[in-house]
Parts: structure tokens; C-alpha cells; sequence
């Protein structure tokens, strides 16, 4: 049929904008400063979970090293989502030191997965042909 998307085009789109919600927390606060603080969690929980909301998907597109530096931002990121309020300034965020402990592991997640790089979002890939 025309115009369906197969499931690995999905996970291949997927796996890019895991990629674009982990560079913002690898961006430490420039990247809270950017989108604010309910953007900072929601854009990568719009694709990996909370903890208590489901596991990390099952993408064709991810390494095992991958899926495991995956795993530890999202524990990283499920205690600070836990430990502060919903409401929040970025300020106070920041003053909370979460941004910082957020961007280390998620600077050593981003960079295994731009050493492999990013899919084409439009032809199935094995590889990613896109680097950078």
C-alpha cells in the first residue's frame, strides 16, 4: 500500500530523535535553558519512558552498548524527575545540580551513538549511512 512506513523506517526515525532528546541533555543547562524544564524531561520521555510508565523500547536501530547507555540516562533522568516537583525554574534546577549529573552520562550515551551515527529517515538501512 502506498505511502506505509515499514517498522524499521520507524525504528530508524526513532533512534534520530532519541539521538536530538539526548543531545539536549547532554547539553547540560544550555539545553534545560532551551526548551525549559517540563520540555527537558518530556522530549526524551516522549521516546523512552519513565521508569514506572514502561521499558525502553525495542529498536532494531540500537546496539546493546547502546540500549545499556540508553538505560543509564533514564535511570539518571527518572531520579531527577523523581526528586523534584513538576513546577519547577530552571534555576532551581540547576541550583539542584541535576542538569550536570544529567549531562555526564548522557555526553557517554551520545557519543557511542554518533560513533555509529544517524539512519536515513526515508531508505531502510543496516548501518547508519548519516554521521554527524
Amino acid at each position: 500500500m502506498a505511502g506505509e512506513i515499514s517498522e524499521r523506517l520507524v525504528d530508524q526515525r526513532l533512534r534520530n530523535r532519541i539521538i536530538e532528546a539526548v543531545e539536549t541533555l547532554a547539553g547540560g543547562e544550555a539545553g534545560l535553558q532551551e526548551i525549559g524544564f517540563v520540555g527537558y524531561f518530556e522530549q526524551f520521555y516522549d521516546f523512552i519512558p519513565h521508569r514506572d510508565h514502561g521499558l525502553l523500547p525495542d529498536l532494531s536501530t540500537l546496539t546493546a552498548a547502546e540500549r545499556e547507555a540508553l538505560a543509564d540516562v533514564s535511570r539518571t533522568l527518572d531520579d531527577a524527575c523523581d526528586a523534584t516537583p513538576k513546577h519547577m525554574s530552571e534555576q532551581a534546577f540547576v541550583a539542584a545540580g541535576w542538569p550536570e549529573r544529567i549531562q555526564r552520562v548522557a555526553r557517554r550515551a551520545l557519543v557511542l551513538m554518533l560513533a555509529r551515527g544517524r539512519f536515513c529517515e526515508d531508505v531502510e538501512e543496516l548501518e547508519p549511512s548519516r554521521q554527524l
